[in-house]
């Protein structure tokens, strides 16, 4: 993140570049995704909503501790019907 944006890539080519105010902006290299929008929830909570041709997909939400050592998130898959949760480590 830097300001009111964050930048999202990963290896596989998927990647977005969006502001913090929950209007959406457009995925790249995701056929599944055509756009996201993110917002803050709270100083350290962030959710980002996924969206297929205007139709919502699915919604992440990651909370960072204080510290900002960890992470913890919920996944929701709105298509599956399905909830996934993770922990992130920093190393």
């Amino acid at each position: 993140m830097i300001g009111d944006e964050i930048t999202m890539a990963n290896p596989t080519g998927q990647s977005y570049t969006a502001r913090l105010d929950g209007v959406d902006a457009p995925m790249k290299g995701d056929p599944e995704t055509t756009s996201v929008a993110v917002k803050m929830l709270g100083k350290n909570t962030l959710q980002e909503i996924d969206k297929r041709d205007g139709k919502l997909i699915s919604v992440w939400t990651m909370t960072v501790s204080k510290d900002g050592k960890t992470a913890k998130g919920v996944g929701e898959d709105k298509l599956a019907g399905r909830t996934d949760k993770f922990s992130i480590i920093k190393q």
